[in-house]
Protein backbone atom coordinates (compact mmCIF):
# COMPACT_ATOMS: atom_id res chain seq x y z
CA UNK A 1 0.00 0.00 0.00
CA UNK A 2 1.41 3.58 -1.06
CA UNK A 3 0.75 6.42 1.30
CA UNK A 4 1.07 10.36 0.62
CA UNK A 5 2.96 12.23 3.23
CA UNK A 6 2.53 15.97 3.39
CA UNK A 7 4.26 18.08 5.88
CA UNK A 8 3.77 21.84 7.26
CA UNK A 9 6.23 23.71 9.17
CA UNK A 10 5.90 25.49 11.54
CA UNK A 11 5.74 29.75 11.30
CA UNK A 12 8.52 30.30 13.63
CA UNK A 13 11.00 33.39 12.92
CA UNK A 14 8.67 35.29 11.59
CA UNK A 15 7.27 39.15 12.93
CA UNK A 16 3.16 39.05 13.29
CA UNK A 17 3.49 41.89 11.01
CA UNK A 18 5.76 39.55 8.28
CA UNK A 19 3.01 36.94 8.63
CA UNK A 20 0.20 38.98 7.97
CA UNK A 21 1.95 40.44 5.06
CA UNK A 22 2.54 37.07 3.84
CA UNK A 23 -0.93 35.80 4.14
CA UNK A 24 -2.19 38.72 2.62
CA UNK A 25 0.12 38.41 -0.53
CA UNK A 26 -1.35 34.70 -0.49
CA UNK A 27 -4.81 36.19 -0.58
CA UNK A 28 -4.53 38.54 -3.42
CA UNK A 29 -2.80 35.71 -5.32
CA UNK A 30 -5.93 33.34 -4.43
CA UNK A 31 -7.97 36.64 -5.26
CA UNK A 32 -6.37 36.79 -8.55
CA UNK A 33 -6.79 33.12 -9.94
CA UNK A 34 -10.91 33.43 -8.84
CA UNK A 35 -10.87 36.21 -11.39
CA UNK A 36 -9.22 34.33 -13.59
CA UNK A 37 -11.80 31.52 -13.01
CA UNK A 38 -14.30 33.44 -14.21
CA UNK A 39 -12.93 35.20 -16.83
CA UNK A 40 -11.98 31.57 -18.23
CA UNK A 41 -15.97 30.71 -17.84
CA UNK A 42 -16.84 33.71 -19.88
CA UNK A 43 -14.56 32.64 -22.49
CA UNK A 44 -15.88 29.23 -22.50
CA UNK A 45 -19.22 30.36 -22.84
CA UNK A 46 -18.23 32.95 -25.67
CA UNK A 47 -16.92 29.93 -27.44
CA UNK A 48 -20.42 27.97 -27.17
CA UNK A 49 -22.43 31.22 -28.16
CA UNK A 50 -20.43 30.90 -31.22
CA UNK A 51 -20.77 27.62 -32.10
CA UNK A 52 -24.87 27.57 -31.06
CA UNK A 53 -24.74 30.43 -34.06
CA UNK A 54 -22.33 28.74 -36.43
CA UNK A 55 -25.14 26.50 -37.83
CA UNK A 56 -27.53 28.71 -38.79
CA UNK A 57 -25.22 31.18 -40.59
CA UNK A 58 -25.46 29.17 -44.20
CA UNK A 59 -29.26 29.79 -43.97
CA UNK A 60 -28.43 34.03 -44.18
CA UNK A 61 -28.86 36.26 -47.42
CA UNK A 62 -25.97 37.58 -47.37
CA UNK A 63 -24.08 34.09 -46.90
CA UNK A 64 -25.55 33.10 -50.13
CA UNK A 65 -24.93 35.35 -52.37
CA UNK A 66 -21.78 34.84 -54.47
CA UNK A 67 -20.46 38.72 -53.95
CA UNK A 68 -21.21 39.31 -49.95
CA UNK A 69 -23.54 42.28 -50.41
CA UNK A 70 -22.00 45.87 -49.26
CA UNK A 71 -21.59 46.57 -45.96
CA UNK A 72 -21.06 42.75 -45.05
CA UNK A 73 -18.46 40.35 -44.29
CA UNK A 74 -17.82 36.89 -43.84
CA UNK A 75 -16.32 36.41 -40.45
CA UNK A 76 -13.90 33.60 -39.58
CA UNK A 77 -15.46 31.57 -37.29
CA UNK A 78 -13.65 28.92 -37.07
CA UNK A 79 -10.95 31.50 -36.08
CA UNK A 80 -13.03 32.95 -33.22
CA UNK A 81 -13.73 29.40 -32.18
CA UNK A 82 -10.35 28.81 -31.55
CA UNK A 83 -9.25 32.35 -30.29
CA UNK A 84 -11.85 31.77 -27.61
CA UNK A 85 -10.39 28.16 -26.74
CA UNK A 86 -6.96 29.89 -26.42
CA UNK A 87 -7.68 32.57 -24.25
CA UNK A 88 -9.93 30.04 -22.12
CA UNK A 89 -6.93 27.91 -21.70
CA UNK A 90 -4.65 30.52 -21.11
CA UNK A 91 -6.76 32.25 -18.33
CA UNK A 92 -6.99 28.28 -16.88
CA UNK A 93 -2.84 28.37 -16.74
CA UNK A 94 -2.71 31.45 -15.36
CA UNK A 95 -4.97 30.67 -12.98
CA UNK A 96 -3.47 27.64 -11.84
CA UNK A 97 -0.04 29.05 -11.84
CA UNK A 98 -0.88 31.97 -9.12
CA UNK A 99 -2.96 29.66 -7.16
CA UNK A 100 0.18 26.93 -7.40
CA UNK A 101 2.63 29.96 -6.01
CA UNK A 102 0.01 30.89 -3.19
CA UNK A 103 0.03 27.28 -1.70
CA UNK A 104 3.79 27.02 -1.98
CA UNK A 105 3.85 30.88 -0.19
CA UNK A 106 1.29 29.46 2.26
CA UNK A 107 3.20 25.91 2.60
CA UNK A 108 7.10 27.50 2.92
CA UNK A 109 6.16 30.07 5.65
CA UNK A 110 3.78 27.77 7.60
CA UNK A 111 1.01 29.82 6.90
CA UNK A 112 -0.94 26.98 7.04
CA UNK A 113 0.75 25.38 9.87
CA UNK A 114 -0.05 28.37 11.52
CA UNK A 115 -3.44 28.52 11.06
CA UNK A 116 -4.10 24.80 11.54
CA UNK A 117 -2.52 25.12 14.95
CA UNK A 118 -4.76 28.11 15.78
CA UNK A 119 -7.73 25.50 14.98
CA UNK A 120 -5.79 22.50 16.74
CA UNK A 121 -5.37 24.89 20.32
CA UNK A 122 -8.51 25.99 20.08
CA UNK A 123 -10.43 22.53 19.59
CA UNK A 124 -7.54 21.31 22.45
CA UNK A 125 -8.83 23.95 24.55
CA UNK A 126 -12.48 23.16 23.88
CA UNK A 127 -11.96 19.44 24.38
CA UNK A 128 -9.82 20.15 27.43
CA UNK A 129 -13.06 22.14 29.16
CA UNK A 130 -15.63 19.33 27.99
CA UNK A 131 -13.42 16.38 29.70
CA UNK A 132 -12.80 18.95 33.03
CA UNK A 133 -16.49 18.08 33.38
CA UNK A 134 -15.11 14.39 33.58
CA UNK A 135 -12.19 15.27 34.90
CA UNK A 136 -12.66 12.74 38.44
CA UNK A 137 -13.11 10.04 35.62
CA UNK A 138 -10.68 10.96 32.52
CA UNK A 139 -8.33 8.30 34.11
CA UNK A 140 -10.97 5.31 33.89
CA UNK A 141 -12.19 6.49 30.71
CA UNK A 142 -8.76 6.40 29.56
CA UNK A 143 -8.10 2.96 31.68
CA UNK A 144 -11.65 1.81 29.69
CA UNK A 145 -10.44 2.68 26.38
CA UNK A 146 -6.84 1.49 26.62
CA UNK A 147 -8.28 -2.40 28.28
CA UNK A 148 -10.60 -2.11 25.54
CA UNK A 149 -8.30 -1.93 22.63
CA UNK A 150 -6.19 -4.39 24.06
CA UNK A 151 -8.76 -7.35 24.40
CA UNK A 152 -9.66 -6.64 21.31
CA UNK A 153 -6.07 -7.18 20.19
CA UNK A 154 -6.00 -10.24 22.45
CA UNK A 155 -8.98 -11.82 20.78
CA UNK A 156 -8.26 -11.03 17.14
CA UNK A 157 -11.01 -8.54 16.83
CA UNK A 158 -8.32 -5.47 16.41
CA UNK A 159 -5.41 -6.80 13.60
CA UNK A 160 -2.69 -3.62 13.47
CA UNK A 161 -4.39 -2.05 10.50
CA UNK A 162 -7.57 -1.41 12.67
CA UNK A 163 -5.80 -0.03 15.60
CA UNK A 164 -3.65 2.39 13.71
CA UNK A 165 -7.29 3.90 12.03
CA UNK A 166 -8.47 4.39 14.87
CA UNK A 167 -5.69 6.40 15.98
CA UNK A 168 -6.12 8.17 13.23
CA UNK A 169 -9.26 9.17 13.80
CA UNK A 170 -8.51 9.95 17.34
CA UNK A 171 -5.49 12.11 16.81
CA UNK A 172 -6.93 15.38 17.19
CA UNK A 173 -8.29 14.87 20.57
CA UNK A 174 -5.05 12.43 22.06
CA UNK A 175 -3.29 15.23 23.43
CA UNK A 176 -6.06 17.31 24.97
CA UNK A 177 -7.12 13.75 26.97
CA UNK A 178 -4.06 13.03 28.14
CA UNK A 179 -3.71 16.42 29.69
CA UNK A 180 -7.07 15.92 30.75
CA UNK A 181 -6.23 12.61 32.59
CA UNK A 182 -2.74 14.03 33.70
CA UNK A 183 -4.08 17.43 35.44
CA UNK A 184 -6.57 15.26 37.22
CA UNK A 185 -3.92 12.99 38.83
CA UNK A 186 -1.18 16.08 39.14
CA UNK A 187 -1.35 19.19 41.04
CA UNK A 188 1.44 20.71 38.38
CA UNK A 189 -0.53 22.11 35.65
CA UNK A 190 2.84 23.18 33.43
CA UNK A 191 3.90 19.94 33.24
CA UNK A 192 0.94 17.54 34.16
CA UNK A 193 2.46 14.63 32.09
CA UNK A 194 6.32 15.12 33.62
CA UNK A 195 4.43 15.00 37.11
CA UNK A 196 1.95 11.92 36.95
CA UNK A 197 5.58 9.86 35.46
CA UNK A 198 7.38 10.94 38.46
CA UNK A 199 6.17 8.70 40.82
CA UNK A 200 6.76 6.14 38.56
CA UNK A 201 10.12 7.08 37.89
CA UNK A 202 11.35 7.84 41.49
CA UNK A 203 10.39 3.61 41.38
CA UNK A 204 12.05 2.58 38.14
CA UNK A 205 15.41 2.25 39.30
CA UNK A 206 14.34 -0.25 42.42
CA UNK A 207 12.29 -2.20 39.35
CA UNK A 208 14.92 -2.34 36.90
CA UNK A 209 17.75 -3.80 39.62
CA UNK A 210 15.62 -6.48 40.30
CA UNK A 211 14.36 -7.56 36.77
CA UNK A 212 17.16 -6.11 34.44
CA UNK A 213 19.59 -4.73 36.92
CA UNK A 214 20.48 -0.64 36.51
CA UNK A 215 23.97 -1.66 35.80
CA UNK A 216 25.72 -0.41 31.84
CA UNK A 217 28.11 -2.49 29.85
CA UNK A 218 29.36 -1.01 26.82
CA UNK A 219 31.19 -2.20 24.57
CA UNK A 220 32.57 -0.88 21.04
CA UNK A 221 31.24 -2.67 18.22
CA UNK A 222 32.12 -2.72 14.42
CA UNK A 223 29.05 -2.92 11.69
CA UNK A 224 29.56 -5.57 9.43
CA UNK A 225 28.30 -3.87 6.85
CA UNK A 226 29.67 -0.65 5.30
CA UNK A 227 27.46 1.04 8.54
CA UNK A 228 26.61 4.96 8.62
CA UNK A 229 28.16 7.32 5.72
CA UNK A 230 29.27 11.08 6.52
CA UNK A 231 25.96 13.25 6.77
CA UNK A 232 25.53 16.65 4.79
CA UNK A 233 22.10 17.05 6.14
CA UNK A 234 19.42 16.74 7.92
CA UNK A 235 18.17 14.32 5.62
CA UNK A 236 21.43 12.21 5.34
CA UNK A 237 21.81 12.33 9.16
CA UNK A 238 17.89 10.77 9.06
CA UNK A 239 18.93 8.03 7.14
CA UNK A 240 22.09 6.88 9.26
CA UNK A 241 19.75 7.36 12.19
CA UNK A 242 17.23 5.30 10.46
CA UNK A 243 20.00 2.43 9.46
CA UNK A 244 21.38 2.20 13.20
CA UNK A 245 17.74 1.86 14.43
CA UNK A 246 16.72 -1.25 11.71
CA UNK A 247 20.13 -2.56 13.44
CA UNK A 248 21.07 -3.20 9.68
CA UNK A 249 24.60 -4.22 8.39
CA UNK A 250 24.99 -6.33 11.66
CA UNK A 251 24.58 -3.12 14.35
CA UNK A 252 23.34 -4.48 17.72
CA UNK A 253 20.06 -2.63 19.26
CA UNK A 254 20.33 -0.40 21.81
CA UNK A 255 23.58 0.86 20.22
CA UNK A 256 24.45 4.61 19.53
CA UNK A 257 27.11 6.06 17.47
CA UNK A 258 29.64 8.64 17.44
CA UNK A 259 30.91 10.38 14.28
CA UNK A 260 33.99 12.52 14.37
CA UNK A 261 34.13 15.73 11.57
CA UNK A 262 36.96 17.56 11.65
CA UNK A 263 37.11 21.31 9.68
CA UNK A 264 39.90 22.94 7.97
CA UNK A 265 40.91 25.05 11.11
CA UNK A 266 41.71 21.58 12.66
CA UNK A 267 38.51 21.55 15.08
CA UNK A 268 36.56 18.35 16.07
CA UNK A 269 32.65 18.79 15.57
CA UNK A 270 30.55 15.39 16.61
CA UNK A 271 27.21 14.13 15.58
CA UNK A 272 25.83 11.50 17.72
CA UNK A 273 23.17 8.83 16.90
CA UNK A 274 20.55 7.85 19.13
CA UNK A 275 17.98 5.03 18.48
CA UNK A 276 14.69 4.54 19.63
CA UNK A 277 13.28 2.04 21.92
CA UNK A 278 13.75 -1.46 21.86
CA UNK A 279 11.82 -4.35 23.57
CA UNK A 280 14.43 -6.56 24.56
CA UNK A 281 14.84 -7.26 28.16
CA UNK A 282 18.55 -5.98 28.68
CA UNK A 283 18.26 -3.29 26.55
CA UNK A 284 19.08 0.60 28.29
CA UNK A 285 17.16 1.94 25.64
CA UNK A 286 13.68 0.30 26.98
CA UNK A 287 10.65 0.89 27.87
CA UNK A 288 10.94 1.80 31.29
CA UNK A 289 13.29 4.31 30.33
CA UNK A 290 10.45 6.28 28.68
CA UNK A 291 9.10 7.02 31.82
CA UNK A 292 12.51 8.13 33.83
CA UNK A 293 13.09 10.65 30.69
CA UNK A 294 9.84 11.82 30.49
CA UNK A 295 10.13 12.96 34.32
CA UNK A 296 9.82 16.27 35.53
CA UNK A 297 12.73 16.06 37.83
CA UNK A 298 16.00 16.55 36.77
CA UNK A 299 17.44 14.42 39.09
CA UNK A 300 15.08 10.85 37.96
CA UNK A 301 15.53 12.06 33.92
CA UNK A 302 19.55 11.73 34.93
CA UNK A 303 19.13 8.13 35.98
CA UNK A 304 17.32 7.25 33.13
CA UNK A 305 20.06 4.09 31.95
CA UNK A 306 19.85 5.45 28.11
CA UNK A 307 21.03 8.53 28.92
CA UNK A 308 23.67 7.47 31.15
CA UNK A 309 24.54 5.38 27.86
CA UNK A 310 25.08 8.39 26.11
CA UNK A 311 26.59 10.61 28.13
CA UNK A 312 29.52 7.69 28.50
CA UNK A 313 29.87 6.91 24.92
CA UNK A 314 30.76 10.76 24.41
CA UNK A 315 32.79 10.73 26.91
CA UNK A 316 34.69 7.33 25.69
CA UNK A 317 34.58 8.62 22.18
CA UNK A 318 36.43 12.24 23.00
CA UNK A 319 34.19 14.62 23.07
CA UNK A 320 35.46 17.67 25.02
CA UNK A 321 33.32 20.28 26.86
CA UNK A 322 34.15 23.05 24.56
CA UNK A 323 33.45 20.97 21.28
CA UNK A 324 30.47 21.05 19.41
CA UNK A 325 28.17 18.70 19.66
CA UNK A 326 25.00 18.09 17.15
CA UNK A 327 22.39 14.72 18.21
CA UNK A 328 20.13 13.20 16.31
CA UNK A 329 17.76 10.93 17.86
CA UNK A 330 14.07 9.01 17.03
CA UNK A 331 11.52 8.34 19.55
CA UNK A 332 13.25 7.70 23.25
CA UNK A 333 16.49 8.71 21.21
CA UNK A 334 14.64 12.33 20.61
CA UNK A 335 13.69 12.37 23.87
CA UNK A 336 17.32 11.76 25.20
CA UNK A 337 19.14 14.26 23.18
CA UNK A 338 16.48 16.95 24.50
CA UNK A 339 17.04 15.88 27.61
CA UNK A 340 20.90 16.22 27.53
CA UNK A 341 20.52 19.77 25.87
CA UNK A 342 18.44 20.62 28.65
CA UNK A 343 20.13 19.09 31.94
CA UNK A 344 23.66 18.34 30.95
CA UNK A 345 24.27 21.96 28.98
CA UNK A 346 27.19 22.27 31.64
CA UNK A 347 28.81 19.14 31.09
CA UNK A 348 28.70 19.46 26.90
CA UNK A 349 28.68 22.26 24.18
CA UNK A 350 24.91 21.24 22.01
CA UNK A 351 25.20 23.38 18.61
CA UNK A 352 21.99 21.59 16.98
CA UNK A 353 19.54 18.45 18.10
CA UNK A 354 17.19 16.94 15.52
CA UNK A 355 14.49 14.95 17.08
CA UNK A 356 11.71 12.67 15.35
CA UNK A 357 8.66 11.79 16.68
CA UNK A 358 9.89 12.44 20.27
CA UNK A 359 7.20 14.74 23.20
CA UNK A 360 10.04 16.92 23.94
CA UNK A 361 7.53 20.27 24.81
CA UNK A 362 8.25 20.46 28.10
CA UNK A 363 12.42 20.19 27.98
CA UNK A 364 14.18 23.45 28.94
CA UNK A 365 16.51 23.85 26.30
CA UNK A 366 19.13 26.33 26.32
CA UNK A 367 18.17 29.35 23.55
CA UNK A 368 21.59 29.21 21.82
CA UNK A 369 21.11 25.35 21.15
CA UNK A 370 18.87 24.88 17.46
CA UNK A 371 16.40 22.34 17.46
CA UNK A 372 14.45 20.70 14.66
CA UNK A 373 11.73 18.34 15.32
CA UNK A 374 9.37 15.97 12.78
CA UNK A 375 5.95 14.62 14.06
CA UNK A 376 3.82 13.22 12.80
CA UNK A 377 0.14 13.91 13.39
CA UNK A 378 -1.35 10.41 13.49
CA UNK A 379 0.78 8.77 15.79
CA UNK A 380 0.47 9.06 19.55
CA UNK A 381 4.09 9.15 20.76
CA UNK A 382 4.56 12.66 19.68
CA UNK A 383 1.63 13.85 21.83
CA UNK A 384 2.31 12.29 24.94
CA UNK A 385 3.81 15.36 26.64
CA UNK A 386 0.35 16.79 25.81
CA UNK A 387 1.77 20.01 24.50
CA UNK A 388 2.93 21.37 21.38
CA UNK A 389 6.49 22.37 21.08
CA UNK A 390 7.61 26.03 22.24
CA UNK A 391 8.52 28.59 19.08
CA UNK A 392 11.32 30.09 18.94
CA UNK A 393 13.65 31.63 15.94
CA UNK A 394 15.92 28.79 16.08
CA UNK A 395 13.49 26.10 17.19
CA UNK A 396 11.01 24.71 14.11
CA UNK A 397 8.57 21.68 14.36
CA UNK A 398 7.78 19.94 10.99
CA UNK A 399 4.28 18.44 11.25
CA UNK A 400 3.64 15.88 8.72
CA UNK A 401 0.26 14.45 7.77
CA UNK A 402 -0.25 10.53 6.11
CA UNK A 403 -2.94 10.59 3.13
CA UNK A 404 -4.27 8.30 1.20
CA UNK A 405 -2.42 6.55 -1.92
CA UNK A 406 -1.03 9.20 -4.61
CA UNK A 407 -3.44 10.21 -7.46
CA UNK A 408 -2.48 8.36 -10.70
CA UNK A 409 -0.71 10.75 -13.25
CA UNK A 410 -0.71 14.02 -13.32
CA UNK A 411 1.74 16.03 -10.73
CA UNK A 412 1.57 15.14 -7.03
CA UNK A 413 2.72 16.72 -3.97
CA UNK A 414 4.49 15.29 -0.65
CA UNK A 415 6.42 11.83 -0.77
CA UNK A 416 5.20 8.94 -1.15
CA UNK A 417 5.78 5.99 1.56
CA UNK A 418 5.04 1.87 0.86
CA UNK A 419 3.91 0.16 3.85
CA UNK A 420 4.85 -3.14 4.54
CA UNK A 421 1.08 -4.72 4.34
CA UNK A 422 -1.70 -3.97 2.77
CA UNK A 423 -3.17 -2.11 5.76
CA UNK A 424 -2.41 1.14 7.71
CA UNK A 425 0.64 0.78 9.75
CA UNK A 426 2.15 3.15 12.68
CA UNK A 427 3.34 6.68 11.37
CA UNK A 428 5.94 6.50 13.74
CA UNK A 429 8.57 4.53 11.63
CA UNK A 430 11.62 6.46 10.35
CA UNK A 431 10.47 6.30 6.90
CA UNK A 432 7.31 8.60 7.74
CA UNK A 433 9.52 10.85 9.74
CA UNK A 434 11.67 10.87 6.75
CA UNK A 435 9.13 11.70 4.40
CA UNK A 436 7.54 14.28 6.03
CA UNK A 437 11.00 15.95 6.61
CA UNK A 438 11.50 15.71 2.71
CA UNK A 439 8.41 17.27 1.49
CA UNK A 440 8.81 20.03 3.56
CA UNK A 441 12.41 20.73 2.39
CA UNK A 442 11.15 19.99 -1.32
CA UNK A 443 9.10 22.74 -0.55
CA UNK A 444 11.93 25.26 -0.31
CA UNK A 445 10.77 26.93 3.15
CA UNK A 446 13.07 29.28 4.45
CA UNK A 447 13.02 28.33 7.82
CA UNK A 448 13.26 24.73 7.08
CA UNK A 449 16.48 25.94 5.06
CA UNK A 450 17.67 27.92 7.61
CA UNK A 451 17.67 24.70 9.90
CA UNK A 452 19.26 22.65 7.19
CA UNK A 453 22.25 25.04 6.54
CA UNK A 454 22.44 25.81 10.53
CA UNK A 455 23.22 21.67 11.00
CA UNK A 456 25.15 21.43 7.92
CA UNK A 457 27.40 24.07 8.90
CA UNK A 458 27.84 22.77 12.75
CA UNK A 459 29.05 19.07 11.47
CA UNK A 460 30.86 20.96 8.38
CA UNK A 461 34.11 19.42 7.77
CA UNK A 462 35.57 15.63 6.86
CA UNK A 463 34.27 12.72 8.67
CA UNK A 464 37.37 11.38 10.50
CA UNK A 465 35.86 8.04 12.53
CA UNK A 466 32.42 6.44 13.40
CA UNK A 467 32.32 5.08 16.51
CA UNK A 468 29.95 2.33 17.79
CA UNK A 469 28.71 1.49 21.34
CA UNK A 470 26.46 -0.97 22.77
CA UNK A 471 24.78 -0.91 25.90
CA UNK A 472 23.81 -3.94 27.94
CA UNK A 473 21.46 -3.78 31.39
CA UNK A 474 23.15 -5.98 33.87
CA UNK A 475 22.83 -6.65 37.71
Amino acid sequence: MKRTITAAPDANGYTRTELDHLTGMADRLNQAGGALATMQSQWVLTNQAICRTMPGLPALPCTQAAVPPPGHARLPMDRMVSFCSDQARACEDLRTRLQSVADRLTKAYGLYSQAESFMDRLMGSLTSKALTVFQPIAPFMLGSISLGLGMAKLTGHLDTSQFQEFMETTASIQQPLLTAVASGLSSDHHDPIGGLVTGPGLLMPLILAHFQGDRITMDPVQPQGKGLGEAHDIAGALHNLETLGSCRDGIPYATVAVQRYRKADGKDHWLVYIPGTSSHLDSPIGWAQNIQLMSDKASVRDRAASLRLVDRAMRDAGVRPDDPVSLVGHSQGGIVAATMASDLSDRYRFDHIVTVGSPIAHRKIQSDTWVTSVEMREELVSSLDGADNPSRPNRLTVRGRAGGPPPPGGDQTGRTVITVGPGKESTHGMAYQQAAWADARDQNSPAVRRQDDHFAHAIEGDLQETRYYRGRLRR
